[in-house]
């Protein structure tokens, strides 16, 4: 990924653990984030925790959701995200706890080509790209 990479997130762990993988991205604690953002800066790709995200002004949600990569790593439950946030061809999601696996194929999409879709054999549950339809619950028809 050519440009500039910002991670921002509650957790020091989790900054640690992106700064340690991606040493070209900028770290930015809560409050960075939301005076860049309100002053017009806007990174290339963002790793952002779930929970930021949606306390954000709705007019910044839908900036950030435009751009080409953005990364939310969140512990809320995939089901309780709101589809809009996760439907953009640029934003995908890595479910907290996540595995070494994930963690790398999420660092391998954000630094891919203009895009560029996570692997396939990544599971579901771990990284969303794209909104998925959702399958009908209950019994099926009668044959």
């Amino acid at each position: 990924m050519a440009g500039m990479l910002w991670v921002s997130d509650r957790e020091p762990g989790i900054l640690d653990l992106f700064a340690e993988l991606l040493p070209e991205a900028e770290v930015l604690m809560p409050n960075e984030l939301q005076a860049r953002l309100s002053l017009g800066q806007r990174p290339d790709a963002l790793i952002i925790d779930g929970t930021q995200l949606l306390e954000l002004p709705a007019r910044t949600r839908a900036k950030l959701l435009d751009l080409p990569r953005l990364l939310i790593c969140t512990g809320i439950m995939l089901g309780s995200i709101p589809m809009n946030l996760i439907a953009g061809p640029g934003v995908a999601v890595l479910a907290k706890p996540f595995c070494v696996e994930d963690l790398e194929a999420a660092v391998e999409w954000l630094r891919g080509a203009p895009g560029a879709l996570p692997t396939p054999s990544l599971p579901f549950a771990a990284l969303v790209q794209r909104r998925r339809p959702r399958r009908p619950r209950g019994r099926l028809p009668a044959q």
